[in-house]
């Protein structure tokens, strides 16, 4: 199982300073952490922010600063050697498909070849009509967007026909240094979004309110894959966890240890953590960090 660290939030453990956030990585890396991610968004409408942290129980505030992934990820490649770097996940339909392709093709060749990256779609209307794009359809516009890229990361020149924008005879380099640069989605689980998975990415970025029925859900994906001739073993089935908690409210590491191995054991292949949620402090990071790294070789 691959262990992983998102960074979402954790300049607040260097008093606001992103600027520490790369130095965190670095560590991490070193470490031997298998994967560095982050969130996104772009923005909220404060009646939709509401709505999220009354029916969703959504953790950030509105004044929450989110730092743009493909940014902060280009930072975090050039002081790391050996982790995957990706985003859990990007909402990658508020984006144009040949920027996006671009964006991640020159990620991965500063990487040297360490994308592995989550799309989504979201749950905001505004972040949609902010930036121009149309939010009806965006599933189906997710799919296109995936194989655009796809052909963008292959062919020059490259040619493509969706629904809502073509290329043809369009050169874009470079090209990833990844033949396939992963893929995973970000979709709530059911029969049609796994066809989603199985059909045009390479696995599944689990959100810890889509946790419950976990065992189920990844029969099912897997059994999408087969539909659909591929191996079902090569699934990548990441999870977000957070810690389990203490009546005090502190976290619980070796109820958090048993909750990830029994994910492992029913399919997770990667678990994730965000640190900021364990309540430490910067001096205890490395402590938590090596905690982290022993749960991949239990």
């Amino acid at each position: 199982m691959e262990i992983g660290l998102n960074l979402l939030g954790a300049e607040a453990l260097f008093g606001g300073d992103i600027s520490c956030v790369p130095g965190l990585a670095a560590e991490a890396d070193r470490r031997g952490i298998d994967l560095i991610s982050t969130g996104d968004h772009l923005g909220f409408a404060a009646d939709a922010h509401t709505q999220r942290l009354r029916e969703n129980n959504f953790p950030f505030p509105l004044d929450h600063p989110w730092y743009e992934p493909i940014s902060l990820l280009s930072a975090v490649a050039a002081v790391t050697e050996r982790a995957q770097l990706g985003v859990s996940v990007l909402i990658a339909t508020v984006r144009p498909a040949v920027l996006l392709a671009k964006q991640i093709a020159t990620l991965d060749r500063l990487s040297r070849g360490r994308v592995t990256m989550g799309f989504g779609v979201g749950w905001q209307e505004a972040e949609y009509t902010a930036t121009g794009m149309p939010f009806d359809a965006r599933f189906g516009r997710m799919e296109d967007t995936v194989r655009a890229c796809r052909e963008l990361w292959t062919h020059a020149p490259a040619q493509f026909t969706g629904r809502n924008f073509a290329f043809e005879n369009f050169h874009s380099l470079p090209f990833p240094v990844q033949e396939r640069v992963p893929i995973l989605f970000g979709l709530g689980p059911s029969p049609r979004n796994f066809d989603r998975i199985a059909r045009v990415a390479d696995g599944w970025s689990v959100n810890p309110t889509d946790l419950p029925g976990f065992t189920d859900s990844v029969a099912l994906l897997r059994d999408r894959f087969t539909a659909y001739g591929r191996d079902p073993g090569t699934a990548r089935i990441q999870v977000s966890l957070t810690p389990v908690q203490r009546p005090d409210g502190s976290a619980d590491l070796d109820a958090t240890a048993r909750s990830a191995q029994q994910f492992r054991r029913n399919g997770a292949t990667a678990v994730v953590f965000r640190p900021t949620a364990f309540g430490r402090t910067a001096d205890r990071l490395p402590e938590l960090l090596d905690w982290m790294i022993s749960l991949g070789h239990e």
